[in-house]
């Protein structure tokens, strides 16, 4: 009797692992529909990959994402800011004056740096305290500074993102900036400076 439970328990582990091998076998199978998917990915991306490239410019309503942004005009200065104390550019300052609406169901903080002027591979940051104090009235009343200024749904900021940049820089004919969703900046489009 004990012989047959010894062949018995040696029976059965033998079954589990012939069941395992089995189905290691047939999930095998499966592998090939794996293979399948990269190639349905592939469509997809191809089905994606047709988007319209458009031109935006000064002027034109730019949707990103659940904001509306307009670039209204471009200007170079070498100082902003109140006569009292004005903000000087090391460079040159590129001013924007520009609007972003809030279209979506929620406030968003709208910050400087959900702009970014480029010129070719280059990218040029916003300068914070440029942008403030180009947006200051010579009563020192601050007004859509674009430093973490909530927009409410449906509403709208408008004021001036300045650029502290080299003077070449400033004076080129192929500047653009790269406006975004948020912080994250997940969705981007660009708009040509002409």
């Amino acid at each position: 009797m004990k012989k047959f439970f010894k062949l018995g328990c040696f029976g059965f582990i033998g079954l589990i692992v012939l069941i395992i091998i089995i189905s290691a076998v047939s999930s095998g199978g499966d592998s090939d529909t794996s293979s399948n998917e990269p190639k349905e990915e592939v469509k997809e991306k191809k089905k994606d990959a047709p988007k319209k490239e458009i031109n935006y410019g000064i002027g034109d309503v730019v949707k990103v994402g659940d904001l509306e942004y307009t670039i209204k005009e471009k200007k170079e200065a070498d100082q902003v800011g109140p006569s009292v104390l004005p903000e000087k550019a090391s460079g040159k300052f590129v001013v924007l004056e520009v609007s972003l609406k809030n279209k979506g169901n929620e406030a968003v903080t709208a910050d400087a740096s959900f702009f970014k002027l480029k010129r070719g591979e280059k990218v040029y940051e916003a300068d914070s305290a440029a942008s403030i104090s180009a947006n200051q009235g010579e009563d020192g009343q601050i007004e859509n500074s674009f430093f973490l200024q909530e927009v409410n749904p449906d509403s709208e900021a408008a004021g001036k993102v300045v650029f502290d940049v080299a003077p070449e820089v400033a004076d080129a004919s192929d500047l653009k900036v790269q406006v975004q969703t948020g912080v994250f900046g997940t969705e981007t489009e660009t708009i040509t400076l002409k």
